[in-house]
Parts: structure tokens; sequence; C-alpha cells
């Protein structure tokens, strides 16, 4: 009798209540103009990378994620100085003047029909000036390792201004030798060229060269190099961004959005399109450690020759990514993608929406101009 009255309670509660999802399932929230598939599943437990005692033999370190902060190895997987010009509407810069067999998707027509799988996305045709996409692009998240693009903007403008040189040595502090998350192999006291800063910071995301070259920009004091940042940022028109430290270790209060991003690598790529030499690199060699390239998007996705990825856990996985094919070059921004596959894949079907949007722009201004002269 017992057994029936229990049975019959269960029934109940399954009748009124229904039968709920088991974590590691996906639901769907509305968040935005979007839905955002969060998985329900508990999150990574996220440790402070701490630096080793001792310099590890010489190796190779995978592309890799973050373990707490950005893009820490784990055995896995000439400057204008002034305001940018901004489109209507926008804030965002203008172009200056001058296997087996797979089952076919088809691909999105236009933007409304993109639904990522991401916190917050932007998407600019930096030929034309055009926005393309947004996707919460004025959601506050976490930067990340993203915050390394306003610290090398701030380090090439000295360059560009004649008062740094790549030769330029760059002294070593203790502070940044205990630097943690992703890094190079410094070495307390030595002095680093800093050509290798640069190429540490753009491809290894080293954590301990931003203090490095922060202390020395910042007359030994990065939190004055951290103030220029914040300075350049408003310059730039970054109206939603606030930076606490120059690497984009773990700070909930050091945060920015898709728009403020997008402005600031639009800005940085025209200012300084040279960089994409270093940023195409999918490894970085230094003390006999090879370090790669996070953006794996320069190995699976033709045409891509940058920007820069980052991963905290309040954030989740970033990337600021530029491809160029013709005369066409596109920036995506994808914010808040539960995984570094998933940033990839949605950093994917953003450019090919974009490149496949160009190229048809492209052909019917051919059309119409060919129309024009016949008539």
């Amino acid at each position: 009798m017992k057994k029936l009255v229990l049975l019959g309670v269960l029934f109940f509660f399954i009748a009124v209540f229904g039968v709920r999802s088991e974590p590691g399932f996906c639901s769907s929230s509305s968040t935005g103009s979007h839905i955002y598939r969060a998985s329900i599943g508990p999150r990574p437990k996220c440790e402070p990378a701490t630096p080793s005692a001792k310099n590890a033999p010489a190796r190779i370190v995978p592309e890799v994620e973050s373990d707490g902060s950005d893009d820490t190895p784990r055995a896995r997987d000439a400057a204008s100085g002034g305001d940018t010009s901004f489109a209507p509407g926008t804030g965002y810069a203008l172009q200056p003047k001058a296997g087996g067999a797979r089952r076919q998707i088809a691909p999105p027509a236009t933007a409304q029909d993109i639904l990522l799988n991401v916190q917050a996305a932007v998407l600019i045709n930096m030929s034309t000036g055009q926005v393309y996409y947004e996707h919460n692009p004025d959601k506050a998240i976490q930067p990340a390792s993203i915050t390394k693009l306003l610290t090398l903007y701030l380090v090439r403008e000295e360059l560009a201004k004649g008062r740094l040189s790549m030769t330029t040595p760059i002294p070593v502090s203790s502070r940044a030798v205990r630097t943690g998350g992703s890094r190079m192999r410094l070495r307390r006291g030595e002095k680093v060229p800093l050509r290798e800063i640069i190429k540490g910071i753009s491809v290894a995301s080293a954590n301990n060269a931003c203090v490095a070259v922060a202390e020395y920009l910042g007359g030994g004091d990065p939190d004055r190099f951290v103030s220029r940042m914040n300075e350049k940022a408003r310059k730039i028109g970054m109206t939603s961004s606030t930076f606490k430290n120059p690497n984009g270790l773990p700070n909930r209060s050091q945060l920015s959005t898709a728009r403020d991003i997008a402005k600031l690598s639009v800005k940085y790529l025209r200012t300084f399109p040279e960089s994409l030499k270093v940023h195409s690199m999918k490894s970085h060699t230094y003390h006999g450690a090879t370090y790669r390239n996070a953006n794996s998007l320069l190995r699976y996705y033709k045409g891509t020759d940058g920007l820069k990825t980052g991963f905290v856990c309040e954030a989740g996985y970033n990337i600021a990514a530029t491809a160029k094919r013709g005369d066409t070059r596109l920036l995506a921004v994808v914010l808040g993608a539960q995984s570094s596959s998933v940033r990839r894949k949605e950093t994917k079907r953003l450019l090919d929406y974009g490149f496949r949007r160009a190229q048809r722009e492209s052909k019917l201004a051919d059309s119409s101009g060919k129309a024009k002269s016949e008539g």
C-alpha cells in the first residue's frame, strides 16, 4: 500500500513539474536579439596559475587554453595619435578614403539568420567600414588576453615616435618573473630585446613579458602604464572599457565589450598594419622553448593573419580575429564562447558569412556600374 502511495506521489510531481534536463545538456535563454545556448553543466574548476620554480627543459608547447587566466600551456589539444573617425550610428572606424562525406548545411543568407553560441559578437568589413553583424555588442565582459592589443598599441606607438627600437633592452624584474598564467621563458635580471618581448606577447600571450614592458614604459611602476592604457582607450573611443593590468589576468573590474574591442582592433590594424607579420606567426621560440599561437584559425581558416585570443573563467573564450581574401579584410570579435573549439567554429561562421556577403555586394556593384556605362 505504501509503495502505491509513493508511486502515486511520484507520478503527480512528474505530471505537474515535468522532467528537467540533467547537467551537461544545453538550455536556451534569451540574451538580446539572439539565443545563447549555454551549457548548464558545472564550470571547470580554475586555479591561479603559478610559475614553476625551475626552468623546464626545452619543449614545444601545443595549442592550448588557459588554466584560470589566459592561454596558459596545458597538455591538451607610423602612429597617428589622433582620434579615429567612426561610421555614424555604429561607433566603428571608417575605411580611410584613398575524411568522409558530410551533410551540407545551407549558409545563412542574412545576419538575422546567424544564431551564435557565444555571449557577444561583432563582424566588420574593414575594407568598407560596414558593420555586418552585432550580437550583444555592449555587454560588459572581461577581455582576458585581448587586453594585450592595447599594451602592444602603446608599445608600437613608442616605436613609431622613435622613443623605442626593436633592439631596446627590456629588463626583467622579479615581479615579471613571478607573474602567472601564460608566460615565455624570462630570467630575472636579464635584458630582452624588445622584438622578442613583442613576439612573446603577440604569439605566446606572455603575461610576464607584458609586466616587463609595462614597468619599463611606466618608469618602474606598471600602474602608470595601465593609466596610459585607459587614457588611450578613451581616446580611441572605448567608452565602456576599464583596464586594471597590462595582460588581461583575471580582475572583475577589468571589463570591455565586443564593440570596444572592435574599435581597438580596427584602430590598431589601421595604424600598425606591419603588426600582422608577428600576429600571423604560428609559433615563437625563446630560450629553447617553442610556444604555439592559440589562434587556431591561423592554421585552419584561409586568409587569417591575426589577431588575439584570450580566456578567463569568468568570461569564457574570446577572440579578435582578422582575415583577408582578395580586397576584403574582415574583423570578427567573439566573446564568451564555452570552449576553444566553439570559439573557432562560431568565428569561422561569422567570417564565412562576411566573405560571402562582400562577394555578393561586389558583384552587385559591378553589375550596377556596367548597367550605367551601357545606359
